[in-house]
């Protein structure tokens, strides 16, 4: 089956702008999820018990024999996953089983390229203990440009939008662990920044993709559902980090303020959320927001207790209200931008009443 023939990823009765979960379909898919589960686990106890009872190590020659011969039983551990992702992603696209296999994939071929990097730098004549540290600093970049490689290989084979989002994640982290081996030292002073930059990367990404179908309803959507997915907690915790010092021990010491200055970053994130109509961005600041609404009620000296049922009560209160009005809160707050253009196809407008109940009644 042709990549051109391959069945979209798409629900075309779908109802406008509500985001829907297209990589489980049925309990079946949950079921098979579960199994395959079982066997990557099962894979790996398997290939490392024999290699443990198969390798004798009695000096640095049988230590090299026995890295090369555990890369090979992992490299070929990631071909079993992707030979099963040829059956359950492209021919029978089942996307749950596929992200799942996907997972397994992508473990052990870092297992299997990880192994062989240590296995060959331990074959090489260093000058100096140095120059032997130098070359280690290179193995997040290596290692992970490998994986990552592999992930986005199984994107453009399966067709898997789950793929282009981890593949995001595998460029950040890649860059994040390259930039800290290069400088441990002084990496905690530029982390926030870093973790910040690259959760802007994964949303920039996903907007580009967003801009491709302003309507949501093919792979490009997918593709920006995932990696918003993965953006917004790196990009709120940065946030976070940034303007309050860290939310829990900011909150310990500065109380009521540090709480306000939380929700004030939510409601930011809620507002950015409405405008490129993505409820993910919204959700990573849910723990937070529920943790700064209790430290506010809290200073007005209620009980624990009541703290507690009435920060439930006003955030489940808000979400639903939010959630109930979500289009008529996106029309009020995209009236002044355009209706086409570059700049729609990023804020994508509404549609009026009319077309709404057409495209429920189609759904």
């Amino acid at each position: 089956m042709s990549s051109s023939t391959l069945p979209p990823m798409t629900n075309a009765s779908a109802a406008y702008g509500e985001e829907d979960l297209r990589f489980i379909r049925n309990f079946h898919d949950i079921f098979l999820s579960i199994g395959l589960v079982l066997f990557g686990l099962g894979l790996g106890f398997v290939a490392s018990l024999s290699l443990v009872e198969s390798v004798s190590i009695t000096d640095f020659s049988s230590l090299k024999e026995a890295g090369w011969q555990a890369s090979a039983v992992f490299f070929g551990g990631a071909i079993i996953m992707w030979l099963l992702a040829e059956f359950f992603a492209r021919s029978r696209r089942l996307f749950l089983p596929a992200i799942v296999i996907l997972i397994g994939f992508s473990w052990y071929l870092f297992l299997a390229v990880s192994i062989a990097y240590v296995t060959m730098f331990g074959e090489q004549d260093f000058d100096s203990f140095e120059s032997a540290i130098e070359q280690l600093t290179y193995m997040p970049l290596i290692v992970g440009s490998i994986v990552t490689t592999g992930v986005f290989l199984y994107y453009v084979r399966m067709k898997l939008p789950f793929a282009m989002g981890l593949g995001g994640v595998g460029i950040v982290v890649t860059a994040t662990a390259t930039i800290f081996a290069q400088n441990p030292e002084g990496f905690l002073g530029i982390a926030t920044t870093v973790q910040f930059f690259s959760g802007l990367f994964l949303f920039c990404l996903g907007v580009a993709f967003d801009a491709r179908d302003p309507s949501r309803t093919t792979r490009f959507s997918d593709n920006a559902f995932w990696l918003h997915f993965f953006a917004a907690p790196l990009i709120f915790a940065s946030v976070m980090s940034m303007t309050s010092g860290g939310s829990l021990d900011a909150w310990s010491d500065g109380g009521a303020g540090a709480a306000a200055m939380t929700l004030g970053v939510v409601i930011v994130f809620a507002i950015i959320s409405l405008l490129i109509n993505r409820r993910a961005l919204l959700v990573s600041g849910l723990l937070s927001a529920a943790v700064a609404v209790a430290v506010l009620i809290g200073e007005s000296g209620l009980s624990g207790a009541w703290t507690g049922a009435l920060t439930l009560l006003l955030l489940g209160g808000a979400m639903v209200l939010l959630g109930g009005g979500w289009h008529v809160v996106r029309r009020v707050l995209i009236a002044p931008f355009p209706k086409s253009g570059p700049i729609a196809r990023i804020i994508p407008p509404e549609p009026n009443a009319e077309e709404t109940a057409e495209n429920q009644h189609a759904a």
